[in-house]
C-alpha cells in the first residue's frame, strides 16, 4: 500500500517515462508542478519506491523507470480516480468528430475506427471482427433446390438472417432434407455454426460406422457452409508507429516478430477474444499480455457489441510506457462508437 506521497511521485515518473523513455532523476521530478519536495526528499521516496518494486534503476547514476508493477498501480491509482472512462476528453470529441460522417457496412466503420485510433494515439490499432462461424445461431431452415443443392438459411440470435446454396455429394430427396432440418434444429438453440458442426462430428464419430444418413449429410452441410463463410477479420492499422518506439527500432529481430504476430490473424483474433470480455476497457500491461514477445508492451482492448452480443474488439498495441490516461478513454469511446453504429446500422 502506498502512501499518498509515494503515489504523487510514482505518477509524476511514470508520466515523465511515457514522454520522454528515459529514466527519470528526482530533479526531474521536484521540477514538476504540484510536488513541493526537495530532490533530496523525492530520491528518499523513490528509494523506497525501488524497495517496493514499482521502481527500478537501470543504472547506478541513472534515474528510476517504473517497473510493470508500478505501471499496473498507476494505472490502478487512474481508474480510482475516475480518470479513464470519460468521454468528453479531447481526443474523444475529436473521433466522434470525424467518425460521425461514416455509413454502413459496418466493415468500413471498423475499418475507419482502427486508422483513427492510430492517428490520434500515434500507436498501432487493432480492430477485429468476428466471423459468421462464431455468430449465435437462433435457428437454421433448409430449402431443397435440386437432388445436389440445398439453399441453407441462417438465422442468428441478434435477428441477422444469412443466406448459404450448399452442393452436396450425393442426392438429396425431401423426405431426407427433413430429417436434416429436425436433427439440426434441436442441436442449434445458441450455438455458433462452428459449436453446431463439432457437435454434429462428435456424434458421428460416437456412432462410429452406424452413424444415420441424414448425420453424414447434416456434417456435410455444416462443413460446406463453413467453408463458404468468411472467417474472423483483423485490421491492423499504423503498424509502423511500434516500430518508431525507441523500445523496438534499433532491434531488427523484434521488428521482424512483431509484425510477424500481428499478420498472424487468426491468432490474433483468437487471442483478443479470450482476454476481452467486458464491455469497458482494460489495461494488459508488459507480462499480463501473455505473449512472448517481452515484458515491454501493452495491449488496451475492449469489446464492442450489437445489442448483447458481443461482435469484436477494438484496441491499440504500444510500448508499456504508453500514455495510458489519454490511450484509455479513447479505446473505450471508440468501442462505445462501434456499438451505436451497430445499433444503429447494423
Amino acid at each position: 500500500m502506498l502512501t499518498d506521497r509515494q503515489k504523487k511521485i510514482l505518477s509524476r515518473v511514470v508520466e515523465a517515462f511515457a514522454t520522454h523513455g528515459e529514466p527519470v532523476s528526482s530533479a526531474a521530478v521536484a521540477r514538476a508542478p504540484g510536488i513541493g519536495l526537495s530532490s533530496a526528499s523525492i530520491r528518499n521516496v523513490m528509494a523506497q519506491l525501488e524497495e517496493q518494486g514499482v521502481l527500478f534503476q537501470p543504472h547506478t547514476s541513472a534515474g528510476r523507470v517504473p517497473t510493470p508493477a508500478g505501471m499496473r498501480y498507476y494505472v490502478n491509482y487512474l481508474d480510482e480516480q475516475n480518470l479513464l472512462h470519460r468521454h468528453n476528453d479531447p481526443l474523444s470529441v475529436e473521433f466522434e468528430r470525424e467518425f460521425s460522417s461514416l455509413g454502413n457496412p459496418i466493415g468500413n466503420a471498423a475499418q475507419r475506427a482502427g486508422e483513427l485510433l492510430s492517428r490520434l494515439s500515434s500507436l498501432t490499432s487493432i480492430v477485429s471482427m468476428s466471423g459468421l462461424n462464431h455468430m449465435r445461431l437462433n435457428d437454421i431452415k433448409l430449402s431443397l433446390l435440386s437432388d445436389h443443392r440445398v439453399l441453407v438459411i441462417l438465422v442468428a440470435q441478434d435477428a441477422r438472417v444469412f443466406h448459404r446454396v450448399v452442393h452436396l455429394s450425393e442426392t438429396i430427396d425431401r423426405r431426407l432434407l427433413g430429417q436434416i432440418q429436425n436433427y439440426l434444429s434441436e442441436l442449434v438453440d445458441g450455438q455458433t455454426l462452428a459449436q453446431l458442426s463439432q457437435r454434429v462430428r462428435d456424434e458421428r464419430r460416437l456412432a462410429q460406422a452406424n452413424y444415420l444418413d441424414y448425420v453424414r449429410a447434416a456434417l456435410e452441410i455444416g462443413n460446406k457452409v463453413l467453408e463458404d463463410t468468411p472467417g474472423p477479420q483483423l485490421h491492423v492499422e499504423g503498424r509502423l508507429h511500434i516500430l518508431e518506439q525507441r523500445e523496438f527500432s534499433t532491434d531488427i529481430d523484434r521488428m521482424r516478430e512483431l509484425l510477424r504476430a500481428l499478420a498472424e490473424t487468426e491468432h490474433m483474433v483468437e487471442l483478443l477474444d479470450r482476454i476481452c470480455e467486458t464491455r469497458q476497457s482494460q489495461a494488459l500491461i508488459g507480462p499480463e499480455l501473455g505473449w512472448d514477445l517481452g515484458d515491454d508492451l501493452s495491449l488496451i482492448i475492449c469489446d464492442y457489441y450489437r445489442g448483447d452480443q458481443p461482435m469484436g474488439v477494438v484496441g491499440v498495441l504500444g510500448p508499456i510506457r504508453m500514455n495510458y490516461a489519454r490511450v484509455i478513454p479513447l479505446v473505450d469511446y471508440a468501442a462505445s462508437v462501434l456499438s451505436r453504429e451497430l445499433a444503429t446500422n447494423g
